[in-house]
């Protein structure tokens, strides 16, 4: 499985929900999506700031991800989500390190 890191902002829309029901848990709605979506929520936040939320998501592949952010979004509720995954960076640096010798640069 991977980690995911994921943030969000509500619209109008999803303002006016939480406006009609001060109480509305949106951390239960977001773990029932995200394991209908055979992942885990492992943690998610209101945040102060350029984004309302963040999600940190455990799934088996990013299409799994990308199907939660079509959804959430196709509701009207939800826009500008953003997806970024944990990453080996050793893996990636031992991947560039072998590429490397190939690697010619600009102008040289």
């Amino acid at each position: 499985n991977m980690k995911f890191v994921v943030l969000g902002k509500y619209t109008e829309q999803g303002l006016g929900g939480f406006v009609k029901n001060p109480s509305d848990n949106r951390q239960e709605a977001a773990k029932k999506i995200t394991e209908a979506a055979g992942a885990k929520l492992i943690e998610m936040m209101t945040l102060r700031g350029a984004y309302d939320f963040i999600a940190i998501v455990d799934g088996p592949n990013f299409e799994t991800a990308a199907g939660m952010k079509m959804l959430m979004e196709a509701t009207g509720t939800i826009k500008d989500m953003i997806i970024m995954e944990s990453v080996d960076f050793n893996k990636a640096a031992e991947i560039a390190s072998k590429a490397a010798a190939s690697y010619r640069p600009v102008g040289k």
